[in-house]
């Protein structure tokens, strides 16, 4: 079940092609010149899901504990002292689906703003339904799906869209046996792109298939090529090993084999190349990206994880390292005694996935595909 979008790019990429989403990653310039700066904050907002992923990172451990005074007006608080430690972006990754919980629309309204750029993680089942939509954002003046995806769309947010298969099976049970939804999924995404997301460059529309399992592994390629035919972002990576996937048995399971996680990455960057979206000397410089072709990942070195209880972590793949706890310590103090000791890179890789269910040493092992001149044959779409 393929949605209904055009093609923006079935021959050439542009000449200045930006391999990131909106407000997600960040340049080794503004990295290296950032002075130890606080660049982004991912944040839980509400708790409410109607969905039951098999995967999911943001249950168990301390995801599970919630506190009741957690509320907005802390969170504006928190938001000003992070701008003065030099805030970019806010990246909202749960703990539920943000999009259930409607007061985030006044929180979006209140970062644009102070010139935070929003990204919302979201499986887009709300962003496909007029009556839900109607239901939770009536007191907004919001009656339909166009009118909140138009209202998200003036408020400069970026859209990460949960995509892990074409397949409606696997999709449906990806999320946990939610009959129907994959035609919901479709449906957002169709309605995102006509109102714009995917038309700047950056895009502000990227689709997240992750995790990449052993279900989905075998469309991940051209779901890769579909995307960047239609100037969405596709990130495409392992498992966390966190919350439900923690667990060594529960993530080996679902995760391809290292060979197979070798070439799916070895193809995808072999796309990039005889596209001219990168390079062979850029990616040799640059490393290979946890998310395969795209935007390295430098979360660990320019920000922090803030959790519905409070208890801050560097990502969120790391449930096990806390670095505080919002309650008991400033944002600032946080911050400052975590910086001092991480280490400013531009690719971070995955510090929490590396040696587990991304396997030691696959990162060289790519880029030697790469610069030995190993060719795969494309399946262009």
């Amino acid at each position: 079940m393929v949605p209904n979008i055009e093609l923006k790019y079935p021959n050439t990429f542009p000449k200045h092609f930006i391999n990131d989403v909106n407000g997600w990653a960040f340049s080794k310039d503004v990295i290296e010149n950032s002075h130890g700066q606080l660049l982004t904050l991912d944040i839980d907002f509400g708790s409410k899901c109607s969905l039951n992923c098999p995967h999911c990172f943001k249950k168990g451990a301390f995801y599970d504990s919630e506190v009741a005074d957690f509320n907005i007006q802390r969170l504006k608080k928190i938001i000003l002292e992070a701008k003065a430690l030099g805030l970019k972006s806010v990246k909202f990754v749960g703990k539920g689906e943000p999009l259930e919980t409607p007061e985030i629309l006044g929180f979006l309204e209140f970062l644009n703003s102070n010139g935070v750029i929003p990204l919302i993680f979201t499986k887009g089942h709300i962003l496909a339904d007029d009556n839900i939509t109607h239901r939770l954002y009536k007191n907004y003046g919001i009656y339909t799906s166009k009118d909140l995806i138009s209202r998200l769309f003036d408020l400069n947010v970026s859209i990460l869209l949960g995509f892990n298969s074409f397949n409606p099976i696997i999709q449906d049970e990806m999320v946990g046996n939610i009959a129907g939804y994959t035609e919901k999924r479709n449906h957002a995404l169709e309605l995102l792109v006509l109102a714009g997301f995917n038309e700047a460059n950056p895009t502000r529309l990227g689709i997240i298939n992750a995790p990449l399992t052993n279900k989905n592994y075998h469309e991940a390629f051209n779901i890769y090529v579909w995307a960047r035919r239609r100037n969405l972002y596709p990130v495409i990576t392992p498992t966390m090993v966190s919350g439900i996937m923690r667990d060594n048995d529960t993530w080996k399971k679902s995760t391809p084999t290292e060979n197979e996680l070798i070439d799916l990455y070895s193809k995808i960057y072999k796309f990039n190349i005889d596209n001219s979206i990168q390079s062979v000397a850029q990616i040799t410089e640059e490393g290979i990206s946890a998310y395969a072709g795209v935007h390295p990942c430098n979360q660990v070195s320019a920000g922090m994880y803030i959790t519905y209880n409070g208890t801050i972590i560097r990502c969120p793949g790391d449930d096990r390292n806390t670095l505080g706890n919002i309650y008991k310590q400033s944002l600032t103090e946080i911050w400052q005694n975590y910086n001092k000791n991480s280490c400013r890179k531009f690719n971070n890789g995955c510090p929490a996935k590396y040696g587990k269910s991304i396997p030691d040493y696959f990162f060289d092992k790519v880029l030697l595909n790469l610069t030995n001149n190993i060719l795969y044959p494309i399946n262009d779409c």
